[in-house]
C-alpha cells in the first residue's frame, strides 16, 4: 500500500489531503479530494503516475482550466492538478 510519506520522498510537489479544489483555483469544480498533488515538473509528474498505477491508488489528472464532473461531489483518490503538458 501506497503511504503518503512515502510520495513525499519520492516526489516533488505539493501535497494536499482533503481539501476543496476550488481553493487551488480548479474552476468549475464543486468537490473534495482525498489528496491533491501539483508536481513540480513533468519528470515527477511521470514518476507519481507510475506509482500511483503500480500501487492501484485511484487518480485522475486535471489542469486549472479544465471542466470535470465528480457525481457525488466528491472523488476517492488522488487529484493531480497541473499544467504540464506531457
Amino acid at each position: 500500500m501506497l503511504r503518503l510519506d512515502e510520495l513525499r520522498a519520492d516526489i516533488n510537489a505539493e501535497f494536499y489531503v482533503h481539501e476543496e479544489l476550488k481553493v487551488h483555483d480548479v474552476r468549475k469544480v464543486n468537490a473534495i479530494a482525498d489528496l491533491i498533488i501539483k508536481p513540480s515538473g513533468r519528470k515527477d509528474l511521470r514518476k507519481l503516475l507510475a506509482l500511483l498505477a503500480e500501487n492501484g491508488f485511484p487518480h485522475i489528472v486535471i489542469n486549472s482550466k479544465g471542466r470535470v464532473v465528480f457525481p457525488d461531489g466528491r472523488f476517492q483518490g488522488a487529484v493531480i492538478i497541473t499544467d504540464i503538458s506531457l
